[in-house]
């Protein structure tokens, strides 16, 4: 089959137009690949952000249709020709003490989505409702589910809430939408004006640069909440202004909820935490119920990714694009010119 395989060391994939298809363990499932979405940590790990020593298949945000079911698999659960969105962990995965760990995750470490096939267990298949496009029902097992998490569990956006979105990329802009669902008054910060329009688009109130967000928060202006897809000191900082300035009370809903991951060191006075009872929160990825619950309000038209598709033979191209900001919204690369399932 062909598949885009991360090599250590290389900062491109190599297109492999016989990459093996191994034999199924018994619980397992084989799944023909309809759409798989390029994320940002996919240019870290190019970046020398390494999460595996060995090659594989990258590509963890993906849906697909099952064409073989492993001896063990329940057949009446698990539906030849059903679209699936794929969790990135399954059981398969386990860290310290039994728990999760990401550098084994599909496409983080394990062969993944980048690929015509992909094999997953049966607790990483979420069925895709009708109604919904393969591109979206890819990025829902990823950024749908990471973005759902940072706003409803991590930062818990409630109605009346001023909510401040650092980064309108493939999740920013899905999570404005999240917040603005659950009630929110949404703010905006990006450097891109494509961003910021999109985001205005999608329901923000206003869309600041760093400088215009830099003079706001000089002038008083303060929000309940932020949620920061970059993770720069710039935008720390400008978080912890914009929530500074709250009144406090113990204890306090104001928080920063940390989503994107940079190479920067976070440098903070513990005082300054201590005084202005700010919570700092990391959120990385969520469980099942995030993504049934991403998808079900993409089902429903109530949030709209910004999604475009290039062929699978484009992914360096698309990689090459995030690693120069050129993307609104998400990517994604489908291996296949037609896959066929139930709607």
């Amino acid at each position: 089959m062909l598949a885009a395989v991360y090599t250590p060391g290389n900062e491109r994939l190599v297109l492999d137009k016989n990459y093996p298809i191994r034999e199924l363990a018994d619980n397992e499932i084989l799944l023909k690949v309809a759409a798989a979405g390029v994320c940002h940590s996919d240019v870290s790990l190019l970046s020398g952000i390494t999460l595996d020593s060995r090659k594989f298949v990258m590509g963890h945000e993906a849906c697909g249709v099952p064409v073989k079911l492993g001896a063990k698999v329940d057949s009446k659960s698990i539906h030849i020709d059903q679209l699936y969105s794929i969790l990135l962990l399954d059981s398969c995965v386990h860290g310290v003490n039994g728990g999760a760990t990401l550098s084994q995750g599909l496409g983080l470490g394990r062969d993944g989505s980048y690929a015509e096939y992909i094999i997953a267990t049966a607790d990483a298949l979420v069925p895709v409702p009708s109604g919904v496009p393969v591109e979206v029902a890819a990025i829902a097992s990823d950024a749908g589910v990471t973005a759902y998490h940072a706003v409803q569990n991590a930062a818990q956006v409630k109605p009346g809430d001023k909510v401040l979105i650092f980064g309108i990329g493939g999740l920013g802009h899905l999570a404005v939408q999240y917040a603005k669902h659950f009630g929110a008054t949404v703010y905006v910060c990006d450097f891109k004006p494509a961003a910021r329009k999109l985001a205005l688009e999608l329901g923000a109130v206003e869309a600041f640069d760093l400088i215009e967000l830099t003079n706001k928060t000089a002038a008083g202006f303060t929000v309940d909440t932020t949620i920061d897809f970059i993770a720069s000191s710039q935008t720390f900082n400008l978080a912890m202004a914009a929530l500074r300035g709250n009144d406090v009370s113990f204890p306090t809903d104001d928080s920063l909820v940390l989503v994107g991951v940079s190479a920067e060191n976070l440098v903070f006075s513990t005082l300054d935490i201590i005084t202005s009872g700010v919570q700092i929160r990391g959120s990385s990825y969520g469980p099942r119920s995030a993504l049934v619950a991403a998808l079900d309000l993409f089902a429903k038209g109530i949030v709209k990714a910004h999604v475009h598709s290039e062929p699978l033979e484009n992914v360096n191209k698309v990689i090459d694009e995030l690693r120069a900001f050129e993307i609104t919204g998400r990517k994604v690369v489908i291996p296949h010119s037609k896959v066929h399932f139930k709607a």
